[in-house]
């Protein structure tokens, strides 16, 4: 045990930077004392280039850990670092995109004010769980919103038939914004019927990820769906070697139709979501289904994103001046959108799941794919366990990604000595993204609990509290618990190897 002891701190991260800091200082002092006189001022203006170079990387906006990943890579790789810096790291938005964003935000203030009906309501309520809807509101400027229906659909063969249905419906318009597309029986069915739309006059509009289909869609793809009459985006089309914030990538689900119904929850629109096809074992998702006015959030959402692509402002007026229906459930809701600085300001997701997580008085159901939380979530979590807060974690029985997977495992050890029950999903894989806290209030979203969904990635989710609505997810967790196995403590000790290997990996997972 001593042993294993002296092996995890010399494999520490603060013992890497260490060895990584002298190895460059003794190759430094290599170079210089064989270096050939006439290098000296090539030499010179180098230094000063990585000085430069480390200085911008200590000054960076940000936390601690999101820096420390290219301050080693710039320390132990003094030129390749450099290089790499310069081409990969968000160095912040591209001149075509200020104007659009500046517009966008100041829209976004006219069109969900600070002293709304509905949020001055909540901050008069008592209710214990309104900390994260007052957060969204004030550092998001997403209103929380009374008398809203909120429906859940527990799987891909639920919720498919009934959207394609649902489509067929629209009058006025169709919007659509997913990180995957694969052509197929789904998607197949969805482009007939918005074809069929386009034709009767609706408007439709669709925005991809150019990186989430890669290998599934060709690059001219959107110019044949404008031919049929679909406004059709990429959303930061991939160049190899030019594209160099190829992480903040558009990972957002947003399906609304005209102004009766939103959808978003974890389904892109591809087979293996509806389970007609088997990828890796059963695949367990989740959507939910927003009527009422928190759809407007969503078609906000949408149309700032869309008009990125587009580089042009849409008429917001048309799509958001409108007088919602209200339902008899009076859900309160707040969709919201989350995304890459300097795109969006706050960690919103991150900062939603903490609240949520902090303000648990009995217990919180959490499903994730992915688990490589910020350093923040994490003591969130821990912390909760600690309260004795029944505290549910649920991930994949059957991973899609090996070493994500692996290194999610490097957590469990911490987990469990906080009392924390990890439970792997043995149906196969489940995608879905949900929390529930207490009973009564929930999220579904597109948010992974990695540093990908709560940094790099554009993302959106809902958090919600009826009482129905909430039940479902919660039941739907603890079935999934049912079916799961309970990883115990003899399981989640890991190997001296994979933990060195694990340790290297979470220097790195930042960037990830």
């Amino acid at each position: 045990m001593a042993f294993i002891k002296i092996l995890k701190k010399i494999f520490s991260r603060m013992a890497l930077m260490l060895l990584l800091i002298l190895i460059q200082i003794g190759a430094i002092i290599a170079l210089a004392v064989f270096m050939i006189q006439a290098w000296w001022p090539f030499v010179i203006e180098f230094a000063l280039i990585h000085i430069i170079v480390f200085m911008l990387v200590i000054n960076r906006k940000g936390t601690a850990d999101m820096k420390m990943p290219w301050v080693i890579v710039v320390l132990a790789l003094p030129l390749v670092g450099s290089l790499l810096y310069a081409f990969f790291a968000n160095h912040g938005l591209k001149p075509k995109y200020k104007k659009i964003v500046k517009s966008v935000n100041k829209l976004s203030l006219e069109y969900f004010p600070q002293d709304s009906l509905d949020l001055e309501l909540l901050k008069k309520s008592d209710n214990p769980y309104k900390t994260p809807f007052e957060y969204l509101a004030h550092a998001m400027k997403s209103t929380p919103t009374y008398g809203n229906k909120v429906s859940y659909y527990k799987s891909g063969e639920e919720w498919f038939p009934h959207f394609i249905e649902e489509l067929k419906s629209a009058k006025e318009f169709i919007f659509l914004e997913f990180f995957i597309i694969d052509r197929g029986k789904e998607w197949t069915q969805i482009h007939d019927v918005l074809v069929k739309k386009a034709k009767e006059g609706v408007e439709v509009r669709l925005l991809y990820d150019d990186i989430g289909c890669t290998g599934l869609l060709h690059s001219i793809y959107p110019n044949q769906l404008r031919k049929e009459g679909i406004k059709c985006y990429r959303f930061n089309p991939f160049i190899p070697l030019l594209s160099g914030i190829f992480n903040n990538r558009d990972h957002r689900k947003i399906a609304i139709i005209d102004h009766k119904e939103a959808f978003t929850g974890g389904m892109n629109l591809a087979d293996e979501y509806a389970n007609d096809i088997v990828k890796f074992g059963y695949w367990k998702d989740a959507m939910i289904k927003i009527e009422g006015p928190a759809i407007k959030n969503l078609i906000f959402l949408f149309l700032s994103m869309f008009d990125l692509c587009q580089n042009q402002l849409s008429d917001y007026d048309k799509y958001l001046i409108y007088d919602y229906q209200k339902y008899k459930e009076n859900a309160l809701v707040t969709p919201f959108g989350d995304g890459p600085a300097p795109f969006i300001a706050q960690e919103a997701g991150e900062a939603t799941f903490v609240n949520m997580i902090e303000n648990a008085k009995e217990r919180v159901y959490i499903c994730t794919p992915y688990f490589i939380p910020t350093e923040n979530l994490k003591s969130s979590i821990i912390r909760a366990g600690y309260r004795g807060i029944d505290v549910r974690i649920l991930l994949p029985g059957i991973p899609d990604k090996g070493a994500v997977y692996k290194l999610a495992t490097s957590y469990f050890k911490e987990l469990i000595k906080a009392g924390i029950k990890v439970y792997t999903y043995n149906e196969g894989f489940n995608h879905q993204k949900s929390i529930v806290v207490d009973g009564k209030i929930a999220f579904v979203g597109t948010i992974n609990m990695d540093y990908r969904s709560l940094i790099h990635h554009f993302e959106c989710g809902a958090i919600f509290i009826d009482d129905e609505a909430v039940k479902e997810v919660e039941n739907d967790l603890i079935d999934c618990y049912d079916h799961s196995e309970l990883v115990s403590k003899e399981k989640a000790e890991i190997s001296v190897f994979t933990g060195f290997l694990c340790a290297i990996m979470k220097v790195f997972a930042q960037l990830l």
